[in-house]
């Protein structure tokens, strides 16, 4: 186990990085990690990558053959998608 200042300072961060200091180093309870997680769309570097797609939520030119696609997005920014 990291010692409390690694935690702290990790536990400072970003909330892409907080929900998993959360999971696998602090194990708060699910529901605790997964108010965390989803923060990550709307705050810290998940929205700001999020902000740069295109209105049409395309990140090129349409053909989809940019380097980030949406799929891959989501597991790198560890976005839930909705679930109607």
């Amino acid at each position: 186990m990291p010692d409390e200042a690694v935690l702290d300072w990790l536990m400072d961060s970003d909330p892409s990085i907080r929900w998993q200091v959360m999971r696998d180093l602090t194990h708060e309870p699910d529901d605790v990690i997964a108010r965390e997680r989803s923060k990550v769309a709307t705050e810290g570097w998940g929205a700001r990558l999020l902000d740069l797609q295109k209105p049409d939520h395309q990140w090129s030119d349409g053909s989809n053959t940019s380097l980030i696609h949406p799929i891959g997005l989501q597991h790198v920014a560890a976005v839930q998608p909705a679930i109607p």
